[in-house]
């Protein structure tokens, strides 16, 4: 059964000979310039050799592990070692030792994840261009006229606000790709929640066309403290909350619950809902709401909840879209583990 597997399979007594070795093995592994064309244990690999006589002078198996030739780059093997032992036995009287070759399928994974990775760049690039190019019009258009018109206070009033909403789109797109391309905390600060959550409302607001909006804060009674990047939190927040202040542009209203989890342990948990009064998550929403370029509107990269998932995991915490009841309002959840969020007593 050995001699016709694929796999290099070796079969090592407790003296540290060969008892078999297939076609597979004596390809990888043996000596051609041997006479007798056998392997010896030498034949093996120093890393493997070392395995098979800690398995041997042990008893116990190993659990799978990788093994990448020194000679040969991008060579890959799924390795297995495996005692064999009589019943009455304490120690394996041999150990089989299996080699996968995993080199084409290892080849072939990268090769997707090269593919996947390069449509998420094209996917990226196109919504980009497609971003900053709604941006860059008003812009181009005021630029034209700047000669003709400077002197005429309307039209400067237009190119004021045409300046300010670029920008505002611009600086967004560009936090988000900050942010994304974080992987760790650049600081670690107390923060007290209650103004980190109306910064982000305020800051929300910007992006909100209708003058009207309410903002409805629950702490629990006390106030409540997380520790992190500030201006990572804030801006996970703003993100949550643009989205509820757009989910009923005719009446913008978000409600934010803070909840402390005692969890039988000394710290608290600390989760934080952020409710819309929209008509909440469509099916779709909630299967896509957090992957990238996920939107429902005509503008932006829809990498609003994206980026606040990427925040929120770098803090060790979790972020959920709540399924609720159809016609009921969405809910944002934003968990953060125990050693990320204190109450002040």
């Amino acid at each position: 059964v050995l001699r016709e597997l694929n796999s290099a399979c070796v079969v090592v007594s407790r003296d540290l000979k060969i008892l078999h070795a297939n076609k597979m093995a004596r390809k990888h592994f043996g000596q051609t310039a041997r006479p007798t064309g056998e392997m010896e244990f030498t034949d093996l690999p120093s890393a493997l050799g070392a395995k098979v006589y800690q398995v041997l002078r042990t008893g116990a198996g190993l659990a799978p592990f990788k093994y990448e030739p020194e000679g040969t780059p991008g060579s890959i093997f799924n390795v297995t070692v495996t005692p064999f032992r009589r019943q009455d036995a304490g120690l394996p009287g041999s150990v089989l030792l299996v080699l996968d070759d995993l080199t084409q399928s290892e080849q072939l994974r990268r090769l997707e994840i090269e593919a996947a990775n390069l449509r998420m760049v094209k996917t990226m690039a196109d919504r980009i261009a497609h971003e900053v190019g709604n941006a860059m019009v008003p812009l181009s258009t005021h630029q034209q006229l700047l000669a003709e018109k400077y002197r005429d206070p309307e039209f400067r009033a237009s190119l004021d606000n045409a300046l300010a909403e670029g920008v505002k789109r611009v600086n967004r797109l560009l936090n988000q790709m900050r942010f994304l391309a974080r992987d760790a905390l650049v600081t670690h600060e107390p923060i007290p929640l209650s103004s980190l959550i109306e910064e982000a409302y305020q800051e929300a607001r910007k992006y909100q066309p209708a003058k009207a909006g309410q903002l409805k804060y629950e702490n629990g009674g006390k106030p409540v403290f997380v520790t992190g990047d500030r201006a990572a939190l804030k801006h996970a927040l703003t993100e949550v909350m643009i989205n509820a202040l757009q989910a009923n542009p005719a009446d913008p209203k978000v409600g934010v619950r803070l909840e402390t989890d005692p969890n039988g342990a000394a710290e608290a948990g600390l989760s934080i809902e952020v409710q819309d009064n929209g008509g909440g998550f469509s099916p779709e929403a909630m299967l896509k709401g957090v992957a990238p370029f996920y939107t429902t509107r005509n503008v932006g990269l829809g990498l609003g909840l994206t980026v606040t998932r990427k925040i929120i995991e770098t803090h060790h915490g979790k972020l959920e879209l709540v399924q609720a009841p159809a016609g009921h309002s969405g809910i944002v959840r934003i968990s953060l583990p125990l050693d990320s969020a204190s109450a002040e007593v």
